[in-house]
């Protein structure tokens, strides 16, 4: 009888961590037209933790306890959809110099909206070809007008 009791605890611990909640790192690498790359590193969150995680700390409402997205950070989520595309739009900022601003410093920052297809294998989460559009918002402190970059975006677990 404890023989039965240990399996099915260890069965119900199996069948539990099915999702990719924090445990590795991933690559999230945004690649512009001009030839720019911007390299972030976040962990991913499927599931919802409320330590983490509180409604009041989003800024629009996800289905958190439906594992209807992957969760980045503070404020950045990815609408995880039907025919296995990840969407999403949030507010990104890159403090280094860039090759579309003429190679000034700076903070640049603006609002990334990302769409791409993704695979996944056993836990991890992989997106090879997406496409996104950055809207830099404060262009104008460089001397240009606020305008739309396009290019492509990979998300990898290292």
């Amino acid at each position: 009888m404890k023989k039965l009791l240990y399996v099915f605890i260890c069965c119900l611990l199996v069948l539990g961590c099915t999702k990719e909640n924090g445990k590795s790192i991933y690559d999230f690498a945004l690649v512009f037209e001009s030839g720019d790359e911007w390299h972030y590193y976040w962990q991913i969150y499927e599931k919802h933790r409320k330590d983490h995680y509180d409604q009041e700390d989003l800024p629009y409402t996800i289905a958190l306890k439906s594992g209807r997205g992957i969760y980045l950070g503070d404020h950045r989520a990815l609408y995880k959809t039907e025919s296995k595309k990840l969407m999403g739009t949030f507010l990104i900022s890159k403090p280094e110099g860039t090759l579309f601003s003429g190679n000034q410093t700076g903070m640049f920052e603006g609002f990334l909206t990302v769409e791409g297809s993704y695979q996944k294998k056993g836990r991890k989460f992989i997106v090879e070809d997406g496409k996104f559009e950055f809207l830099w918002t404060n262009a104008e402190a460089y001397g240009m007008q606020d305008t739309v970059l396009k290019g492509k975006w990979t998300m990898k677990r290292l």
